[in-house]
């Protein structure tokens, strides 16, 4: 509470002085005490006097443009973020669902990564097998070739049959190690999120965990 100052005085001595209440604002740098606002500076902001002179209320100025701007881009970039705890809580939850911590995800992709080499081991067996069959079979064309005859068919056709069963498995191959590198890929991150997870709780995102705490 301020007292009245002279100048506050003097506009009380005026036929302001009946008003029940006072106005006072800014204007270029001015004070400027009113009986009422006018509707081209409310949007500045201003104080309500009483007839003592007090301060009973301050109106703040209205937001400017940009300051709005601002606050709307702030309660944006707020909502994304509460959005993205939610969709990282519930693959957290789903990913607790699965391992207690971080060794049982180790052993998962253990397992995994067993299992792609036995098949790639099974189907480079199959490669060896089918290639020794293929030689067999040619070399079976080829005498009929240096003998004048025809190739029979059924030889014929065994002869294709074994050149797309080979680059079935080769193709087999080459998806499973596609499949290993990626499997390896996610295994690592779940392992990486399991260990936050023992010291967060879920929903927790790493951006928001400090670097020296980070996996």
């Amino acid at each position: 509470m301020r007292l009245v100052t002279s100048a506050l005085i003097l506009v009380l001595l005026s036929p302001m002085a009946f008003a029940t209440k006072l106005y006072r604002f800014n204007v270029d740098g001015q004070q400027v005490i009113k009986d009422h606002v006018p509707p081209e500076y409310a949007q500045m902001g201003y104080e309500v006097l009483n007839t003592q002179g007090f301060v009973i209320k301050r109106v703040e100025r209205a937001p400017t443009a940009a300051e709005i701007a601002a606050v709307a881009a702030k309660k944006a970039i707020e909502k994304a973020r509460l959005e993205r705890i939610r969709d990282r809580r519930k693959a957290d939850q789903a990913l607790l669902r699965v391992y207690s911590k971080p060794a049982d995800v180790e052993r998962a992709r253990q397992r995994k990564i067993d299992n792609i080499d036995g098949y790639i081991g099974l189907q480079q067996r199959r490669i060896i097998n089918l290639t020794e069959t293929l030689e067999r079979a040619q070399g079976q064309a080829a005498n009929y070739e240096r003998s004048g005859s025809d190739i029979p068919a059924a030889l014929r056709l065994e002869i294709a049959q074994l050149q797309n069963q080979i680059r079935e498995s080769h193709e087999n191959i080459k998806v499973r190690k596609a499949e290993k590198i990626d499997s390896t890929k996610v295994f690592a991150a779940e392992y990486s999120r399991m260990q936050i997870l023992m010291r967060y709780p879920p929903g927790t995102l790493e951006s928001e965990i400090p670097l020296e705490e980070a996996p």
